[in-house]
């Protein structure tokens, strides 16, 4: 499988490769996996060894391959380079290896002479101009029709992306099949005595602050969180204020102008990137998880808030509701004043809150790692046969 995606700090896609890489040799339909990333083949050592980074602080050299990866996704020549020669050197080794199949879990396959299963995690490169970079959508656009051609089977993650690929590349039924991603065992409700001292030292209070996780870039929505936020009365703001947690992405200038504004008025708290291992601590302890994203894949966030027994508000578009199952409060994402209307309901209606945990809790059980790696694996068999 390919392993490119597989770097510290583990987010997204990056997570979902590290799940499957070290879970798939143990299930009982596997021989074996080898892993594949840059035209050099990875050690299953140096794969868990990402794993361990995962609840760790970020080194320098984190950074520095973090911002290198970055730089490659948004320079039209360098990305241009990478994606002449990145085919040539995967299929190199491929053509030498003992396979029955190549898996590409970050939408990319090479033309090879072995069955094909890709991983399209969104087509967001797709649906709108405003959320990438213009080169990377254009590098990804063109990868991803290659490795559908050569794929025989497509993994998304939510039944609502494969309804877009079905629409979009006019797909036939049996090519493409949705697999749930999972909720790590971490993300769990907490006692509150066992929360106020590690939250303490952050100078918040369990239950006594509403938290958004999310990389910081236009899709997330969060200049309209932020202003529907500041739309709530006075009191509420200030008693539970909003924690930000989230790396900056893409075009993040006025997103960055709008959380200066709101911590600058004592009701944002903005925390920017955080260690794995502390994470699940700021799930269980918040009063409401808030996601209005306005397209997700899946919305792994989602699942860990209601896996961490806190009621949860997210956006009625593309996976997310269907990722909620019915235990969150859906919202319209681009109407200020629908979002500000929920989240004063969800912090305030104890009626609905108590509900919305019995529920996340249900539908966060049924998220699970191991079932995404047995449906995975029925995923190979089929394709196999193809």
């Amino acid at each position: 499988m390919a392993a490119e995606a597989i770097k510290p700090p583990l987010t997204g896609i990056g997570r979902y490769a590290w799940e499957l890489a070290t879970r798939l040799p143990n299930h009982n339909g596997i021989q074996s996996v080898l892993y594949l990333a840059h035209g050099r083949w990875k050690s299953p050592e140096a794969i868990e060894k990402v794993g361990l980074k995962y609840g760790a602080e970020r080194d320098s050299a984190d950074c520095k391959v973090g911002n290198l990866y970055r730089y490659f996704g948004q320079n039209r020549v360098v990305g241009g380079i990478y994606d002449f020669w990145a085919p040539f050197l995967a299929k190199a080794k491929l053509r030498k290896a003992v396979a029955d199949l190549f898996h590409g879990p970050n939408y990319f396959v090479p033309e090879v002479d072995l069955p094909c299963v890709v991983t399209v995690h969104d087509l967001s490169t797709l649906v709108s101009r405003d959320w990438h970079p213009a080169p990377r959508a254009e590098r990804i656009n063109k990868m991803m029709l290659r490795s559908i051609a050569n794929s025989r089977l497509v993994i998304t993650d939510s039944q609502a992306i494969r309804a877009e690929m079905l629409s979009y590349f006019g797909l036939a039924e049996d090519r493409v099949v949705a697999i749930p991603l999972g909720v790590d065992a971490t993300f769990r409700p907490r006692a509150t005595t066992y929360l106020r001292t590690p939250l303490g030292k952050l100078a918040l209070q369990p239950g006594g602050y509403c938290l958004c996780v999310s990389t910081i870039e236009p899709r997330k929505n969060l200049v309209r969180l932020i202003n529907s936020y500041r739309m709530l009365p006075a009191r509420l703001r200030h008693r539970y204020p909003l924690v930000l947690v989230g790396e900056p992405g893409w075009n993040s200038q006025i997103i960055h102008r709008s959380i200066m504004q709101a911590s600058q008025e004592g009701w944002l708290k903005y925390m920017g990137f955080v260690p794995q291992d502390l994470l699940p601590l700021l799930y269980a302890g918040c009063r409401l998880f808030v996601y209005p994203s306005l397209y997700e894949g899946f919305g792994l966030p989602i699942a860990e808030a209601m896996a961490s027994g806190v009621p949860v508000l997210t956006s009625k578009r593309s996976s997310m509701p269907e990722v909620a199952g019915g235990a969150a409060w859906l919202v319209e994402p681009e109407d200020v004043d629908d979002l500000r209307d929920g989240l004063l309901s969800a912090i305030e209606d104890e009626s609905w809150r108590s509900k919305a945990v019995k529920e996340g809790l249900r539908r966060a059980s049924e998220l699970n790692w191991e079932a995404c790696i047995a449906k995975t694996v029925e995923a190979y068999r089929a394709a196999l046969k193809k």
